[in-house]
C-alpha cells in the first residue's frame, strides 16, 4: 500500500528541482513503485545518480539534530547504485530547502524506530539511521 500523498510528491518534485537546477541537472521520476524516486541526467543527458528524496513535513532546516532514513531504503540505494553503477544522493525535504548527500557518505546511529503501525503498513516500525543534519550538505529554497 502506498501512502504518499499529492503533497509528497510535489515537495518531492520541489527538492528534486531545486538539487538540478543548482548543478545544472535535469531529472525524471522514476516509475511509480520503483524503489528511487528520481534519475538524475547530466548534461549529456546519461544518468549520472538516483536521488532520494524524504520528506520533513512542517520543519525548518535545523528544527532538529538529525534526519533519518530506514535501513530499507539505504538496501534499496545499494542495489539501485549495483544495478547501474552510479551513485545515488538521499535527499531531505524541508519547508526552507533541502540537505543531502551521497549514500556512501552516509554516517548515523542506528536504533529501532518508526511510528504507530498503520493498517495495511509492513515498515511503519522498523531500524532507521539517525543522521547529524550539520555532515549534509543544504541548499535553500
Amino acid at each position: 500500500m502506498k501512502f504518499e500523498t499529492a503533497k509528497d510528491f510535489a515537495r518531492q518534485d520541489r527538492a528534486t528541482r531545486l538539487f538540478c537546477n543548482e548543478y545544472d541537472y535535469s531529472y525524471a521520476s522514476s516509475e511509480e513503485w520503483a524503489k528511487i524516486d528520481y534519475q538524475i541526467f547530466g548534461v549529456n543527458a546519461e544518468v549520472i545518480c538516483g536521488f532520494e528524496v524524504k520528506g520533513c513535513k512542517n520543519q525548518k532546516i535545523g528544527d532538529k539534530e538529525t534526519v533519518l532514513v530506514s535501513m530499507r531504503k539505504i538496501v534499496d540505494g545499494q542495489k539501485f547504485q549495483k544495478q547501474n553503477n552510479v551513485p545515488v544522493v538521499m535527499c531531505w525535504s524541508f519547508d526552507d530547502g533541502i540537505l543531502f548527500t551521497r549514500l556512501n557518505k552516509l554516517n548515523g546511529e542506528f536504533r529501532l524506530g518508526g511510528r504507530k503501525p498503520r493498517a495495511g503498513s509492513t515498515f511503519d516500525e522498523e531500524m532507521l539511521v539517525y543522521i547529524k543534519q550539520n555532515k549534509l550538505k543544504k541548499l535553500l529554497f
